[in-house]
C-alpha cells in the first residue's frame, strides 16, 4: 500500500526545496478522479491553496473544506491552476478556456478525444504564458519509476504492456480512454518518437470505437513494441515487460512488484521500489515544474498530444477511427 498522502507530501518536503509559494488551485469535476485530486492536493499545504471546486451534479458529496464555486469560468478566475477531472469530451472546452486567460492546467488523461483539438491546445499553450500539463499519473507508478531509471543508460529492444479489465464503454473507444497511457510509457520509456505499425480491434458494446484492441509499434530509438487492452475481460491486470540487452524486467503494475532476469545467467531477482502515491508525486512535479524545475516525469501537453494521435491512429487501423485509413503513422513533435 502507499503510504497516506500526507506521508508523501512530508517526504517531499524534505528532498525539495520549497520556495515558499503556494499555489493557487481550483478543481473543475468532482467525480473519482476530482476528489482524489482534491485530497492529495490538500496535503500539500506547503505547495497549495485549494481555493474552490465546480461541478455541474448535484448528487455528489462535497469535499470538506473547498469552496463551492457557481461555474466554470469563476473556477478559472481564481485560480493560478486549473485542474481539470471532467468527463473526456468537455476537456478541450474547459482547457481552452483556461489557457486563454493565462493559467497553468493539468488536465486528466487523455487530454482530449481527438488528436485536432489535442494538437489546438498545443498551439494555444504555446503562444501564452500559460503552461499545460497531462495527468498522465503511470508514469508515477513505482514500477514505471523504477524502470525509467533502470534503462536510463541501456537501449531498450522491446516493451510489451498489457491493460485488461472492466471499464464502462465510452463514445472514443478503448484505445483512447485507456491505451494512451501505455502509447505514452512507450515512447517515455523506450525514448524516441511511437511509430504505430498495425492494429487489430474488435467493438462489442454497441458504441462508437473499439472494446478490445492489440497494437504493433516500434519507436525511433529501435524498439519494438506490444500494446494489448481490453474493458471485456473480468480481471484487471496491468502488466509491462521490458527487455534489454542484458535484463528481462517484468512488472505488475497494480500489485506493485518489480523483477528483472539476467539474460546471460537467467537469474532473476525482486527490485526494490519506492512506494510513493503516484497522484501525490505527480503534484510535486506540478508544484516543482511552476516554481521553474522541469521534472522529467511530468507529461506536457505535447506528450498527451502525442498519445491521442497515436491512439487515434491505432483506431483507424482497426477500422473504428475518425479517419480509418489503416496506415503506418509517424508522430512528429
Amino acid at each position: 500500500m502507499f503510504p497516506a498522502a500526507e506521508e508523501t507530501a512530508a517526504r517531499g518536503r524534505r528532498v525539495r526545496r520549497v520556495t515558499g509559494r503556494r499555489h493557487k488551485v481550483t478543481v473543475v469535476g468532482l467525480g473519482v478522479m476530482g476528489r482524489r485530486h482534491v485530497r492529495v492536493l490538500t496535503a500539500l499545504h506547503e505547495r497549495f491553496e485549494i481555493v474552490g471546486a465546480y461541478e455541474v451534479r448535484t448528487d455528489l458529496e462535497w469535499p470538506d473544506g473547498v469552496p463551492v464555486l457557481a461555474g466554470e469560468m469563476e473556477a478559472i478566475a481564481r485560480a493560478d491552476v486549473v485542474i481539470v477531472a471532467t468527463p473526456i469530451r468537455a476537456h478541450a472546452g474547459t482547457v481552452a478556456r483556461a489557457l486563454a486567460v493565462g493559467k497553468h492546467v493539468l488536465v486528466e488523461k487523455p487530454l482530449c478525444v481527438r488528436s485536432a483539438e489535442a494538437e489546438a491546445l498545443v498551439a494555444a499553450a504555446s503562444r501564452g504564458p500559460a503552461r499545460l500539463f497531462v495527468g498522465h499519473s503511470e508514469r508515477f507508478n513505482p514500477v514505471v519509476r523504477a524502470l525509467a531509471k533502470l534503462v536510463r543508460d541501456e537501449p531498450v529492444i522491446a516493451v510489451d504492456f498489457e491493460r485488461v479489465g472492466p471499464s464502462r464503454p465510452t463514445d472514443g473507444g478503448v484505445l483512447v480512454n485507456l491505451g494512451v497511457h501505455d502509447f505514452d510509457l512507450a515512447a517515455y520509456l523506450a525514448g524516441g518518437e511511437a511509430i504505430v505499425h498495425s492494429a487489430v480491434g474488435a467493438g462489442s458494446s454497441g458504441t462508437s470505437g473499439e472494446d478490445l484492441a492489440h497494437v504493433l509499434l516500434a519507436t525511433t530509438s529501435g524498439a519494438l513494441g506490444h500494446l494489448y487492452v481490453d474493458r471485456t475481460l473480468p480481471e484487471r491486470r496491468r502488466g509491462v515487460v521490458l527487455a534489454t540487452s542484458r535484463w528481462v524486467y517484468e512488472g505488475d503494475l497494480l500489485a506493485h512488484r518489480l523483477t528483472r532476469t539476467s539474460r546471460e545467467t537467467g537469474v532473476r531477482t525482486d527490485v526494490p521500489l519506492l512506494m510513493e502515491e503516484p497522484l501525490a508525486a505527480q503534484a510535486i512535479a506540478l508544484a516543482d515544474a511552476l516554481d521553474g524545475a522541469v521534472p522529467r516525469e511530468l507529461a506536457t501537453g505535447t506528450d498527451g498530444a502525442r498519445a491521442v494521435m497515436l491512439a487515434e491512429r491505432a483506431a483507424d487501423c482497426c477500422g473504428h477511427g475518425p479517419v480509418a485509413e489503416k496506415l503506418s503513422v509517424l508522430v512528429r513533435p
